[in-house]
């Protein structure tokens, strides 16, 4: 597609037929795809910085706070959550007991590694995700939410337009009609 055929599709061409309000249309594609690139980039970049901020954030946060450590397991785990007592040595170096969940097929005095915090209380092993995904998904969609808005404001005036130009050609149509048709 050469930039001939690209400006024609986009209402920007010299036909002598062209109406005031595809004039109009063309300068909205115009706007609309400026619109698209400047302001949808822009906010696309804000929003996943910001994202990527709040995850580094968030996972700094969890190795600050949350700590793998090996547990040697007191009992055999008990069905059906696999259950099993279990001691293990806080952050701190205080000795800790308490239940953990380990495989059914675990035996006693095995050891299992477990997540605790920084006060040795058994806790949730920290998620594993990329800030740098997470934050490409947000702008991602970003982008595709200000595509949607530009595209029903579009859709809206494109609208618009064809209403004001059926009403134009049924004016002239009622005023040039008579004069070619039988029917009157």
């Amino acid at each position: 597609m050469g930039i001939r055929s690209l400006l024609r599709r986009l209402g920007w061409h010299r036909n002598p037929l062209r109406r005031g309000s595809d004039r109009v249309e063309a300068w909205l594609n115009a706007v609309l795809l400026i619109t698209l690139a400047l302001a949808g980039s822009a906010m696309a970049v804000g929003t996943s910085r910001g994202a990527y901020r709040a995850e580094e954030k968030a996972a700094a946060w969890d190795r600050t706070h949350r700590f793998e450590v090996w547990a040697v397991l007191v009992s055999k785990p008990a069905a059906p959550q696999g259950t099993a007592q279990a001691r293990w040595k806080a952050p701190d170096g205080s000795p800790r007991t308490g239940p953990v969940t380990a495989a059914l097929s675990t035996a006693a005095g095995a050891w299992v590694p477990i997540w605790v915090d920084e006060t040795g209380a058994v806790s949730t092993a920290p998620p594993h995700h990329s800030p740098a995904t997470h934050a490409a998904g947000v702008g991602a969609v970003t982008l595709l939410l200000v595509a949607a808005a530009l595209a029903a404001i579009w859709l809206f005036c494109r609208r618009l337009l064809d209403r004001q130009r059926l009403r134009t050609w049924q004016d002239e149509w009622l005023e040039v009609g008579p004069r070619w048709s039988k029917y009157r």
